[in-house]
């Protein structure tokens, strides 16, 4: 089953994975919207495009990561505090999984050990 209408903001610095995982989304039916950095991400965010659903690379372009992107989003009077978050890397630590899962993300997944159509289908469950 197709997401209607559905939009996936992507936070990926690597761009052969970039544009792989916005094909696949699209495939699945999903709107993509992407972002290399932060400040992108954010600036995306603040256009007013409706985004149901983030994924999210811990490293990033720019001096910020993940974190600092999480952190900003999921402050209690911020108006995306709700947005469901995936984060999908390889090179977080535990520690840092740990802080990203007390931030409130919702789900962690280790690139080299999850299949993208998993997770695309695990993120398709979520948004019934």
């Amino acid at each position: 089953m197709k997401p209607k209408n559905k939009t996936v903001l992507i936070l990926e610095d690597e761009k052969p994975l970039f544009e792989l995982i916005k094909s696949k989304f699209e495939t699945e039916g999903f709107n993509a919207v992407t972002a290399k950095s932060v400040a992108q991400a954010l600036q995306c965010l603040k256009s007013g495009v409706k985004i149901d659903v983030i994924w999210l690379d811990h490293y990033l372009y720019g001096k910020k990561d993940g974190i600092d992107f999480v952190t900003q989003i999921k402050k209690p009077r911020s108006v995306w505090k709700n947005l469901p978050i995936f984060l999908i890397s390889n090179t977080v630590s535990a520690e840092k999984v740990k802080a990203y899962l007390k931030l409130g993300i919702n789900k962690y997944y280790p690139k080299t050990e999850s299949q993208l159509g998993k997770i695309i289908t695990d993120i398709k469950k979520f948004l019934k």
